[in-house]
């Protein structure tokens, strides 16, 4: 009989098995064909928001509308990336100087949070005593060498008169908040880490924010204005002339701090700038802190940044086979020019564009510093020199990294369960009934099923699949009653449905769906979570696993992954419920792992389902806050989830309509509490 199961799996879509992503992968291969198919739904999501956002701003034609749209544009940043930290003591230590001709190194560690240690270098200008000097705030790319291979640059900006305060954004340089301790005692720099590279670090710490509807953003932005502080506290600095500039990386966090700090006087966004339109469907999103939930679905784009700044000059510095796509920096910087036309400063709006590939900003780089020369009003020094900054100069704490040079410093992850944020969840009124089932739509962004509108059968997701089988479908002995109606089992599973090889025995899934109908008289649908099978994009680093680029791409339109499937879930449930040989009355689920998350949000959700079993639950959300490096979580991850409820909330709603069972201890294994 378990034959039968090929003939009934042929009718859903076939693909291999998923392979482990790696971090080039092809987006047309078979294997990703289901991917491919989501990414493109959310894409075309995407077009529609950004879209209807490029209709709000064609209506804009006066200074006052511009102003009251950037009023708009701040508060809906701050909203989404989360309520700023209260300015603390900065701590400022000089820790060592270093002398080339025309330019003083000093190695400087601050404070932007308490016990959160910035690492920095502060280049200044060798000019006469008592001349106050232009700065600017530089954010490195994602380079493990953080402000150490920004040196290079920094250089060239003193030489033209300009300050610089370079810092090691978290996650790079001497602040990896993930440090390897196989390696911590030999104190290389920059130092190993467990998220295996910069961006990894990013992706990672960007997790446990979300849950409380907060970003890393919010981290990464107060670094670069508590940087602003600091140089407003130098007697050598005018607290009037700081600009900021960054690449890649670093662009974007210059892309922040200049729009939403304003003491920035100048800003220089390198390699960077583009539009959602372009960068979305050729290179996808890309960090955690780049990737704000809801930022599209809430009218925001890349001209954002820049109009917002506006009338202060800006400069959008674009490489023409940037990885950011040239095209949407040119769309972007034509909106933008009109937009600052509005506040008769077109001129202040600087387009900087050179040759080559992401980063290569050698051959434009006389253009960018006199840009800010210009604007910050910089005279060089009188000694020039030519001489590079040596490696020790570069290096601020003793070890090379602030983990082990000051125990118990803090990092996002403390900071972030010690935050408000964590608080207000603990101020919560209790979650029951009507209350809890609204917030649980709310967080999964699912709107309520419409009154009276006809339920019509149809083919799930193309990037999901189901296959069906009922006891109709074999010689019932003894036979069953005229028109009898079956109770449904309902099986959630992350494998894809394909046709077992020729001697391949079968999986654990397949054997229940099978047994639910020839052993207990059930009808059954399987059903494989999207994108099925998985497929795989660029891994940041393992401890994010397969859906971390997906999940992003979803909450950039307020959509999550985890809503996606549980939407797909409530789909079966109306698919099983419409067929004329199942009894409506008698539908129970069941699943494991992440897809019994899926299903115990859509019991919620459902009534319908008359019971669910779970197998092995993942973690409280409570619990995922509270665990210092999370793996694999992004397709569990909700923005704000915490604020609003937990686990054992939903749990607690289901009453006798649930049974957990916890995984099965195993050798030396402390049971799940």
């Amino acid at each position: 009989m378990r034959a039968a199961l090929l003939l009934v799996l042929a009718l859903a879509p076939l693909a291999s098995a998923a392979q482990t992503p790696a971090t080039r992968v092809d987006p047309n291969s078979p294997d990703n064909a289901a991917r491919k198919a989501l990414i493109e739904s959310l894409d075309h999501l995407a077009a529609t928001q950004t879209a209807a956002r490029r209709a709000e701003i064609a209506k804009i034609h006066t200074q006052a509308q511009a102003r009251a749209r950037q009023a708009h544009v701040r508060e809906t940043m701050l909203r989404l990336i989360g309520p700023l930290p209260t300015r603390t003591p900065l701590n400022a230590q000089v820790l060592g100087t270093t002398n080339l001709p025309g330019v003083r190194i000093e190695k400087l560690l601050y404070d932007s949070q308490p016990n959160f240690h910035v690492t920095a270098l502060l280049y200044l200008p060798d000019v006469p005593q008592g001349t106050k000097l232009p700065a600017i705030v530089m954010a490195p790319g994602h380079s493990p060498a953080g402000k150490a291979g920004d040196s290079p640059f920094a250089l060239a900006f003193a030489r033209a008169g300009i300050a610089v305060l370079s810092y090691d954004p978290l996650g790079q340089g001497e602040r990896l908040q993930y440090p390897d301790p196989a390696s911590a005692a030999d104190h290389s720099v920059p130092g190993k880490t467990l998220a295996k590279q910069p961006t990894g670090e990013h992706g990672e710490a960007s997790l446990q924010p979300i849950l409380l509807g907060e970003t890393l953003a919010k981290y990464m932005l107060w670094d670069g204005m508590t940087a602003v502080d600091y140089l407003q506290t130098r007697p050598e600095i005018d607290p009037t002339r700081i600009g900021a500039f960054g690449c890649s990386g670093g662009g974007a966090m210059t892309a922040l701090l200049g729009a939403l700090d304003p003491r920035i006087a100048a800003t220089g966004t390198a390699c960077y700038i583009t539009s959602f339109d372009t960068l979305l469907p050729i290179q996808g999103p890309q960090d955690g802190e780049q990737s704000t939930p809801g930022w599209l679905s809430n009218g925001l784009d890349f001209p954002d940044w820049i109009e917002l700044a506006s009338p202060r000059p800006y400069a959008i510095i674009s490489t023409t086979e940037d990885m950011f796509p040239f095209a949407g920096a040119q769309s972007t910087e034509a909106e933008s020019r009109r937009f600052y036309s509005l506040f008769t400063a077109d001129k202040s709006l600087a387009f900087i564009t050179g040759p080559g590939h992401h980063g290569n900003l050698k051959p434009i780089l006389p253009q960018i510093i006199q840009f800010f020369a210009t604007n910050l009003h910089a005279v060089p020094p009188a000694v020039q020199g030519t001489d590079i900054a040596p490696r020790e100069a570069l290096q601020v704490t003793p070890t090379g990294q602030v983990s082990t040079s000051y125990p118990n410093t803090a990092t996002v992850f403390t900071l972030n369960l010690a935050g408000p944020g964590h608080k207000m969840r603990q101020e919560l009124r209790p979650n029951t009934g009507r209350y809890l089932e609204q917030n649980v739509r709310d967080v999964l962004v699912i709107p309520p099923p419409t009154p009276g509108l006809p339920f019509k059968p149809s083919l799930l997701s193309e990037s999901s699949a189901t296959a069906f089988l009922s006891p109709d479908t074999f010689t019932p002995s003894p036979p069953h009653k005229p028109g009898a109606k079956f109770a449904a089992v309902l099986l959630l599973t992350n494998e894809p449905i394909t046709q077992p090889a020729e001697g391949q025995d079968f999986t654990a899934i397949q054997n229940r769906f099978m047994d639910l109908v020839e052993e207990e008289g059930k009808a059954a649908l399987l059903l494989s979570s999207r994108p099925s099978p998985a497929g795989s994009e660029e891994l940041k680093t393992p401890l994010l696993g397969p859906y971390y680029l997906l999940g992003l791409r979803a909450e950039l339109v307020g959509k999550t992954l985890l809503g996606l499937r549980v939407e797909d879930t409530l789909q079966a449930i109306d698919e099983l419920a419409s067929l004329p040989n199942i009894d409506p009355t008698q539908i129970t689920a069941e699943a494991s792992n992440h897809e019994a998350l899926i299903l115990l949000h859509a019991a919620v959700l459902d009534p319908r389902l008359k019971h669910i079993t779970l197998h092995n639950l993942p973690p409280t959300y409570a619990q995922l806050l509270a665990t210092p490096i999370p793996k694999d979580a992004p397709q569990d991850i909700l923005p704000g989830v915490l604020l609003h409820y937990d686990i054992p909330d939903l749990i607690r709603a289901l009453g006798p309509r649930v049974t957990i069972i916890p995984e099965e201890k195993k050798d030396n294994q402390t049971p799940p509490k």
